[in-house]
């Protein structure tokens, strides 16, 4: 020994090396960890050529330099790695050593600590104590344990004699350091020394706890600690120490280690037994297995005090020196002496390494597993180290797999995958979504290893970097209907947002808000009421108003744009959030918007899709649902949900949770029965066998074996122990709910009973609830045995709502009912909460009073006499349900009522029915059931007995569209209920002089007429409910004619804005009168379109005085912008005015007006030049767009829009554009492909798609004037091209493009020169090029181009550029031409256009 000590002994202010381990991974996320990886990366970079023999060189010019490299011999790494540990890195001593430090030897420091124990204190404050000491003994067994396990790594010190080892291995041979401030609990270890040879270990602690450690004294309190020890060895590694890679023979080491750890915490010195009294014979074993003679032989040892001596002979452990046997003492266990049972095995299987033949099967084969225990008793005191049995109730509480462990069962890289997900929603700002399937029964909560608790396990990693978690659950039998629970999660997001966020922080906020939102702040604030909580003190309320328009009720394309617009304001990069729906497999089925069947979405995921598929950047939310792959088939709505994330491009992570892994299953077996992992892990193997790993299984199997005394507790040994034989013929049924009937089947009568009402309500109920119900006869004792059924493990208790512990429990208490009376068993509850009136606590209370009813209706009511009340509870529910945009629970309430109506209600209810009908008619229509709301609404019409009772059914009707599309059916109704209420509407086709006259008659009204006199007309006078109705249908006639009837349109909007001015009532309708009349009068570009833009200009007057309607300001902007503002006002403004009227479509649900505002602005961004691959990207999302809200109307515009884009980018559309009949679709059409061809250079077909669109619009007799103007340009540049490239030498040609062509363009600069001068001026240039008039041309040309470019037009400014060059070339001015195709491709090139692009280069080629 001292030969060894001489070898390795250097002086003190050598450098040395330090093993630094740190904390074990607790589950945290891979983000909260990235620090630390970044600031090793350094390290290991310099250590990746380091040798064992570089080592103490290195160590000398580390310490110098003060760097660190960790790495140093390949044994050390393959050790590091199987023991989850970094490798050693090298510290010079002085960085760890503490000053405030004081040593004293072991011996002394255990003397201290029983007499500290010795003295009498409150139980309570002793209790404390002794946790603390027995703390910190573990502790500095941990730091001997590594000592030892350092000496033993890097030298073959187990070759050495055992007296040596036992030297070694002495508690006089250990010093322990302590900080200098002894505290209440006693004196912190910070080190432990090893005296003989000189090693050093510096213990650095980490502590998990949300409290002071030693504050509280119940077990579930203690979390755990981490020992970081950095191991300092002031000698250097020995060359010559043999090799490395030779396996050590590490028993005897561990024996001594476990007497030492046995004097340690039993205080006293060990009393010596002769080893003769222990005389055994081994030739009685010769011939038997090794097992039983380990066996027979520990039995024999130990006998039934467990306090003999034996020899430890060379023969039964033979050292390398082969002398003679050493005396040792065989303790007696630490649990009799009031340790934990953990705790005496450790010491136990140590000191039973040097038994030889004798040792029991549980002895430690390495350090390593000794060390890896004793590490599990610091981090997990709880349950390993802090026994606190309660026999009373063992045998449930121990199968608890310990309530407030946050431990995560075999799903870390899962947990990870989900984190490192979020990291990306984080620090991209782009939202994604995460779904996992697994099969029922693996999230129960208890289990800490299922779909639940795998999300939940990352919810610390995502709140430390600011980030939001709102958690809901679908349920099967829940009283709220699956869009009112992702509805709820927004509204608790809003709570949440409250509490998270700095005064200033809530104000920007609601400052966003209201840009956001505006005026109409109260829809965000009736979808989401708790954001006046959350706004609180920004005084939001003066916007929340609660008005509803009968008739624009929103929807749910609305409030799915609601949801949108409120996420983009929320949720950023710095305020990321995550939205955790639970099982998905209970969403709704109800099928809001198809297309063609190819894919659906249930409300309640349609709303999430519409926050997810926002376009890109605009929101940052990681969705996570979690769902039972077995309870869903291949025609689950959560697979076409995927497929909707899929086609909008959100980025989807899958995953599904299998089974536990073996060693899993041994973690829950440890943690159950609070049992080391080692000693159960036979138990853990046959418990897999038969469970497959699934988590409820292995619980539930458990629970049974404890159940059954074929697992039970020693109370004198203080253990569980088992029959393995016993256990293995056990059988456990593979059916969840069989097992939990079975259970639930024991309980009491009264207990059953509640488990079954309480199932009826969902996972949870209303603790209000069971009390009133208790006050019923039939259910007197439901709230006691709530609390029976609590105490039994079956449910929780929060305070305020009984829930059940898991899913399966409810669904096993539900299916204690009867499958034929279970409708009866829900009314029968229902009935009792409507007799104790629990309905007009709340509105929720309400919702789930009727839903109880609802199961009786109608067959258990018609003919009682509560057959009237309830349907007016149904009634009021759904009201109530609008109101909270809750539309399809609306629609199931209100289907409820008129089922209760009696054959001849008509005649005995009228009132009743009429308000019924309208309501379903009303609430079918969000919900997109069209087929329902028009036989409701027409049972009106037919039932009603005067038109003013059916005039909203009539509105209602020809307000709903097919498809995005109107039809004459439309028309015919507007016109047919224009002359039930007096007007003298033609039913047939009118002469063009019978339409012109009828246009000349208003116009003269309104020319005799002052702008002020106008405008005064916004004060109401004389208002009357029939006037306005006139106003109503007449708007929407006008909105529906100019797609169907175009050649009306202009005799309909006359006849509306005469009215107004006839009656002078000023309403919400007028503004459309003027504007949509204004807009009539610019047909074809006359002298009459200046006095259509003054009446259009005092409608948007009227319309920006007033009291802002959405529905109504988005009709306005639609026809004012379509027609007049595109000739008058800067092009790029309406985009931006199109796009208001887009949102205020969408936030009433409009979504057919509203997309025809997206295909309007997309139509001036592309007139505008506006770049092309953002276009084509924007318009694949409006396609999107348009498949999701079935708006035919919408995707045909887009796809012609696309083609035209891709032709222009020079790219090709692989499917073709849907076909629609309608003259405004096909003249879209055809000035787009003339756009497109003209660039392209088909020129011919240019004067094709002209002469096309010339004879359609005289077909109708409606020419719009940005058509007009665009038809003008292209055909008029087309036909000059093709004078210059073909040769034409037609005067009649050229003639026609001087006379007819442009003078509309001139007219059109009159206009506006912004949109038009430059396409004017180069229509000029080019005829005056083609008619030899150089110098003008060129004018005209540098005109056109400074012109395009001030009003950035880019595209027409390389076109400018282009056909500069053209005649520049043609005139032999090469170099000028030469810069003016160059100048062109900088244009192309920044518009997108590679086709031109490589025109340009081209015409560049053929100058040089």
């Amino acid at each position: 020994m001292d030969q060894i000590a001489g070898s390795l002994r250097r002086p003190r202010s050598a450098p040395g090396h330090i093993c630094q381990i740190p904390p074990r991974s607790l589950g945290l996320s891979s983000m909260a960890s990235q620090s630390t990886k970044n600031s090793n990366r350094r390290d290991q970079e310099l250590a990746k050529n380091i040798t064992p023999n570089d080592a103490p060189a290195l160590a000398s010019s580390f310490f110098k330099e003060g760097n660190v490299t960790p790495r140093r011999f390949e044994k050390e790494e393959a050790l590091n790695v199987a023991t989850s540990e970094p490798v050693l890195m090298f510290h010079p001593v002085d960085a760890v050593l503490k000053k405030h430090e004081m040593e004293m030897p072991l011996r002394q420091w255990i003397a201290h600590d029983v007499q500290e124990s010795a003295i009498n204190r409150g139980r309570i404050y002793q209790v404390t104590l002794q946790k603390a000491s027995t703390l910190r003994k573990v502790t500095i067994s941990y730091a001997i344990a590594k000592l030892l396990q350092h000496l033993s790594f890097n030298f073959q010190i187990t070759q050495y004699s055992n007296s040596e080892l036992q030297r070694l291995c002495c508690i006089d041979n250990f010093a322990v350091r302590v900080s200098n401030e002894q505290t209440e609990l006693g004196w912190e270890v910070t080190g432990v020394d090893m005296i003989n040879p000189p090693v050093h270990l510096q213990i650095m602690t980490e502590v998990y706890l949300s409290c002071n450690f030693f504050d509280v004294v119940s077990d579930e309190a203690f979390t755990g600690r981490t020992i970081m020890p950095n191991i300092i060895s002031t000698y250097a590694t020995p060359s010559d120490s043999g090799d490395s890679t030779a396996p050590n023979d590490e028993s005897m080491l561990c024996h001594f280690l476990g007497l030492l750890l046995h004097g340690l915490f039993s205080g006293v010195d060990l009393v010596r037994i002769k080893p003769q009294a222990l005389q055994v014979d081994e030739r009685s074993y010769e011939n038997e297995p090794l097992a039983k003679k380990s066996s027979e032989r520990f039995c024999h040892v130990r006998g039934p005090d467990f306090s003999r001596s034996i020899s430890v002979s060379g023969s039964v452990s033979k050292n390398s020196h082969g002398e003679e046997p050493v005396d040792v003492d065989l303790p007696c266990p630490l649990s009799t002496i009031g340790y934990s049972t953990s705790l005496s095995h450790v010491v136990t299987d140590l000191v039973d390494c040097g038994l030889g033949l004798f040792r029991s099967g549980g002895s430690y084969p390495s350090l390593e597993m000794a060390i890896a225990d004793l590490c599990l008793l610091l981090e997990e005191p709880g349950r390993f180290l802090f026994e606190d049995f309660r026999l009373s109730q063992e045998g449930e509480r121990i199968i608890s797999c310990g309530k407030g462990n946050s431990r995560l069962y075999g799903r870390t890289a899962e947990a990870h995958l989900i984190t490192d997900t979020f990291c990306r929603v984080a620090s991209t700002g782009e939202s994604e979504a995460f779904l996992i399937g697994g099969f029922s029964g693996t999230s129960l909560s208890p289990c800490r290893c299922g779909k639940t608790r795998l999300v939940q396990s990352v919810f610390e990693a995502v709140e430390a970097v600011d980030g939001l978690v709102v958690v809901q659950k679908f349920d099967e039998v829940s009283t709220l209907s699956p869009s009112s629970v992702v509805m709820s999660a927004f509204n608790e997001l809003c709570l949440l947002v409250a509490k998270r966020s700095t005064p200033q922080e809530l104000h920007a906020i609601y400052e966003n808000l209201i840009v956001e939102f505006g005026a109409n702040f109260h829809v965000l604030a009736r979808a989401l009421p708790n954001v006046l909580g959350m706004l609180s003190s920004c005084n939001a309320s003066p916007f929340a108003k609660n008005e509803t328009d009968d008739f624009n009720l929103a929807n749910y394309s609305s409030l799915c744009f609601t949801l949108q617009r409120f996420m983009r304001v929320i949720s950023s990069a710095s305020r990321p959030i995550m939205l955790f729906l639970d099982d998905l497999q209970w969403a709704d089925r109800r099928h809001i918007y198809t297309d063609d069947h190819a894919f659906c979405a249930a409300a309640s995921l349609g709303l999430v899709h519409a926050v997810l598929s926002d376009m890109k950047g605009k929101s940052c939310m990681l969705f996570v649902g979690t769902y039972r792959d077995n309870e869903v088939g291949p025609d689950h709505i959560i697979f076409g949900f995927i497929k909707m994330l899929s086609q909008f491009n959100v980025p989807t992570s899958k995953i599904r949770l299998d089974g536990l892994t073996e060693s899993d299953v041994n973690s829950m077996v440890s943690d159950a029965f609070r049992t080391l992992p080692r000693l159960c892990r036979s138990l853990s193997q046959v418990v897999f066998r038969k469970t497959n790993g699934n988590p409820y299984f292995v619980l539930e199997f458990l629970r049974s074996l404890v159940h059954r005394d074929i697992v039970k507790f020693c109370l004198r040994e203080r253990r569980w122990k088992w029959d393995e034989a016993k256990v293995s013929a056990e059988n456990i049924t593979d059916n969840v709910l069989y097992l939990l009937s079975n259970k639930i089947s024991g309980l009491s009568a009264c207990t059953q009973t509640a488990l079954k009402c309480a199932s009826c309500f969902g996972i949870k109920i209303e603790k209000s609830i069971a009390q009133k119900l208790s006050c019923n006869s039939d259910y007197i004792n439901l709230h006691s045995s709530l609390d029976d059924a609590v105490n039994g493990g079956f449910m929780d208790f929060d305070g305020t709502h009984y829930r059940f512990v898991h899913d399966k429990v409810r669904e096993a208490a539900y299916d204690l009912i009867n499958a034929d009376f279970k409708d009866q068993f829900h009314f029968e509850l229902g009935m009792a909460m409507h007799s104790s009136r629990v309905y007009k606590d709340s509105a929720d209370a309400l919702f789930v009073t009727i839903e109880q009813i609802n199961h009786g209706v109608p067959s258990l009511l018609i003919g009682t006499s509560h057959q009237n009340a309830v349907a007016e509870l149904n009634y009021e529910a759904s009201v109530k349900s609008m109101h909270c945009a809750n539309f399809t629970s609306a629609f199931d309430y209100i289907k409820a009522a008129v089922s209760l109506l009696s054959g001849d209600s008509w005649t005995t209810h009228y009132t009743v029915s009429l308000k019924y009908y309208l309501q379903l008619g009303k609430a079918a229509i969000p919900c997109g059931f069209m087929d329902e709301a028009k036989a409701a609404l027409n049972k009106i019409i037919d039932g009603g007995k005067c038109l003013e009772d059916k005039i909203d059914a009539y509105f209602l009707l020809t307000a709903m569209q097919s498809c995005g599309t109107h039809t004459d059916e439309e028309i015919d109704m507007c016109v047919h209920v224009l002359r039930l209420l007096g007007e003298d509407i033609p039913t047939e086709g009118l002469e063009l002089c019978q339409i012109v006259s009828a246009v000349n008659k208003t116009k003269q009204l309104i020319e005799l007429e002052s702008d002020e006199a106008l405008l005064q007309m916004t004060k109401i006078r004389n208002n009357t409910r029939k006037i306005e109705n006139i106003m109503k249908f007449y708007g929407h006639l006008g909105l529906i004619s100019w797609f169907v009837t175009p050649k009306m349109h202009a005799f309909y909007m006359a006849r509306f804005a005469h009215f107004c001015l006839k009656s002078q009532v000023g309403c919400k309708y007028l503004p459309s009168a003027f504007v949509a009349f204004g807009a009539c009068l610019c047909n074809g570009l006359t002298n009459e379109t200046f006095v259509g833009y003054r009446i259009g200009k005092i409608g948007l007057m009227i319309l920006n005085r007033s009291e802002l309607d959405m529905d109504e300001a988005s009709k306005v902007y639609l026809a004012y912008y379509r027609e007049l503002g595109v000739l008058f006002e800067p092009i790029q403004a309406c985009v931006d005015m199109h796009r208001r009227g887009y949102e205020f479509g969408m936030q009433v649900g409009n979504t057919s007006l509203a997309g025809l505002h997206l295909c309007l602005a997309v139509h001036r961004e592309i007139i505008s030049g506006k770049k092309l691959q953002l276009l084509k990207a924007e318009i694949e999302f409006y396609l999107k767009l348009a498949r999701q809200h079935s708006l035919t109307a919408l995707k045909v515009l887009m796809q012609i829009y696309y083609r035209n884009v891709l032709t222009l980018i020079g790219e090709q559309l692989t499917c073709p554009v849907q076909q629609i009949q309608g003259t405004q679709y096909e003249e879209i059409d055809c000035t787009q492909e003339m756009m497109s061809s003209f660039f392209s250079g088909h020129f011919d077909r240019v004067n094709y798609l002209s002469k096309k669109w010339e004879a359609s619009s005289d077909n109708t007799k409606l020419k719009v004037p940005i058509r007009v103007i665009s038809v003008a340009f292209y055909t008029g540049l087309a036909t000059t091209k093709l004078h210059r490239t073909k040769g034409f030498k037609s005067k009649q040609s050229l003639q026609h493009v001087w006379k007819k062509l442009l003078p509309v363009l001139v007219k059109a600069e009159e206009f506006s020169k912004w949109n038009f001068k430059h396409k004017a001026s180069m229509l000029k240039a080019e005829y005056l090029s083609l008619t030899f008039k150089r110098d003008k041309a060129e004018l005209e040309y540098e005109c056109a181009v400074s012109s395009a470019r001030l009003s950035k037009f880019i595209h027409e400014e390389g076109m400018a550029c282009e056909l500069a060059g053209m005649h520049y070339k043609h005139h032999g001015d090469k170099a000028k031409a030469l810069e003016l195709f160059c100048r062109a491709q900088k244009c192309y090139e920044a518009w997108g256009s590679q086709m031109k692009v490589d025109q340009m280069i081209v015409h560049q080629k053929d100058l040089l």
